[in-house]
């Protein structure tokens, strides 16, 4: 019998630490025996941890992405860090009525509310944010504001700036042909990155083991289920029971067969004696998924920034959960900053085009805040109480800007709202005090002096506490005034004729005027006479 060697001379000895090649003879091809990776190569694939993040940023961002419409837990996480930032919609205020309303229209003409919901968005979940700016033909006014997707546009810096933007397309991205995008109008922005990287980090990139091993888990419950739900039924027909053997035939198999097929799981079926039924998929011991996925879940959640302790319910101590809550509220306002980030590339560039460089916009929130918010603006409302903190302080502390609010109270003062007991009583004060004269306490009410009526008693009850000090009178000027017993007759009491006259003045020459009037008026009894003709 001849024999094969399995070294030829033109292959490496086995010695030299080199793969065998197969041989060849009789058109077989013989493969070296190796381990099981050989026969399956499927089975360790994916063994490695490393393998589960990509090494390209545009394949992390696509598995990111992938993750979070995909995983009912990533999107919720990301989506509580947008809500708790920006909240539901965002509000404009300025120092001036007119730019702001415009504004207002201008975020509602753009939708800048979802505009920089999607930038925050594709910056969380990407690592990324690009958004794009077109202005109108003559260029005095935005258009349309895009956000892009990041993995589509290739971007370049040079010392700390972005001096390239490219778009190509999304389904051939090594492709040349691409847009080239104005670098004034594109706004990059960058989570969790230094200055120098060119593209920032997901915020779920530290949850892809995680994701991927909870995937595993649920594969082996569906799979357990799955056994468990359809076990694996083995008929046997015939056999040799006591003295006797049967022997089925073709047509007795089918029998029993579509016998069992067709019985009603809710009741028994009866069989011959040579019809056995085993059930196998069912026994042996099950893994306890549930335990294993609450653990990797809180992983996920831990490694998409939100704490153990407001995910489980536990924790070591009440300041362990405090100081994990006050990094979340930190994280909260570096998201909200990006958000403003993106507001002031908006409005800056518009305020500019409009010629309105010197006015100021502020952009209100509506956010969710976690904290116990009421207590902390408390306090400072109490600290500036005391003169321990200024009034600028304050207004920073609550998120508003001293500069608009400074211009907000000017434009309150230059009206007074007369219905307003609040505003119209320090006035009143002052007035009756002498601190204040009258004349000044009118033009703040919004009141012309030279229209306020004084002569009469009627118009001098209208002119209220300012007539006696805006009318230049005395008792002896009234009708009141009894000038042989120097008394009041209103008053009742004793008073001088160079005394400043009081609210009840009514002047002597109104009052004759008056009478006259009265006199030369036909009485009801003259106008009676005159239609009965007596």
């Amino acid at each position: 019998m001849e024999t094969r060697s399995n070294s030829t001379p033109d292959s490496p000895a086995s010695g030299s630490g080199a793969e065998p090649t197969p041989l060849s003879a009789d058109g077989l091809v013989l493969v070296p025996l190796a381990a099981a990776a050989a026969l399956d190569p499927s089975v360790f694939s994916k063994v490695n941890a490393s393998e589960a993040i990509p090494a390209s940023w545009e394949d992390r961002a696509r598995k990111a992405w992938e993750y979070y419409l995909e995983e009912p837990l990533v999107k919720n996480c990301v989506n509580s860090w947008r809500t708790f930032a920006v909240g539901e919609e965002i509000k404009i205020a300025g120092d001036d009525e007119k730019v702001k309303w415009e504004a207002v229209d201008v975020a509602d003409r753009l939708s800048v509310s979802e505009f920089v919901k999607d930038m925050i968005l594709q910056l969380l979940v990407k690592g990324d944010a690009v958004g794009f700016k077109r202005y109108t033909k003559d260029g005095k006014d935005l258009e349309e504001l895009v956000c892009v997707n990041p993995v589509s546009v290739r971007v370049k810096y040079a010392q700390g700036r972005l001096v390239e933007a490219r778009q190509t397309p999304e389904d051939n991205p090594a492709a040349d042909e691409g847009l080239d995008l104005p670098v004034e109008q594109v706004l990059h922005l960058k989570w969790d990155a230094p200055a120098f990287s060119p593209r920032g980090n997901s915020l779920v990139l530290p949850a892809f083991q995680s994701i991927e091993l909870l995937r595993d888990y649920r594969r082996a419950e569906q799979a357990i289920a799955k056994r468990w739900a359809t076990p694996f039924r083995l008929l046997k027909v015939g056999g040799a029971f006591g003295q006797k053997m049967v022997m089925p035939d073709q047509k007795m198999l089918e029998q029993v067969r579509d016998m069992v097929n067709k019985m009603d799981l809710k009741s028994g079926l009866v069989v011959p004696f040579y019809v056995t039924v085993e059930t196998h998929g069912t026994e042996g011991q099950v893994l306890n998924v549930e335990d294993k996925v609450k653990e990797v879940k809180e992983d996920i959640v831990v490694a998409l920034g939100l704490s153990r302790s407001l995910v489980t319910g536990d924790g070591p101590n009440f300041a362990t959960a405090s100081v994990s809550l006050q990094k979340m509220l930190v994280m909260i306002r570096e998201i909200k900053q990006a958000a403003r980030s993106i507001l002031n590339w908006i409005f800056n560039d518009w305020l500019e085009l409009k010629g309105w460089e010197d006015k100021t916009l502020q952009f209100l929130f509506n956010d969710l805040d976690p904290s116990d918010a009421v207590d902390f603006k408390r306090l400072l409302i109490e600290l500036y109480d005391r003169k321990l903190i200024s009034r600028s302080s304050l207004q920073l502390k609550m998120d508003l800007d001293p500069d608009i609010e400074a211009a907000n109270r000017e434009t309150e003062k230059r009206s007074v709202d007369m219905l307003d007991e609040k505003q119209i009583k320090p006035i009143v004060d002052m007035v009756t005090a002498g601190i204040m004269g009258v004349e000044t306490a009118q033009e703040m009410l919004g009141l012309d002096p030279a229209k306020n009526p004084t002569g009469s008693r009627a118009e001098a009850s209208w002119a209220g506490p300012f007539a006696r000090a805006s009318i230049a009178a005395v008792c002896d000027d009234c009708v009141h005034f009894d000038g042989d017993l120097n008394h009041c007759r209103v008053q009742r009491n004793e008073t001088t004729f160079d005394t400043p006259v009081c609210r009840f003045f009514d002047l002597k020459t109104a009052a004759m005027e008056r009478g006259s009037d009265r006199e030369k008026e036909p009485t009801s009894r003259q106008v009676a006479c005159r239609e009965c003709g007596g």
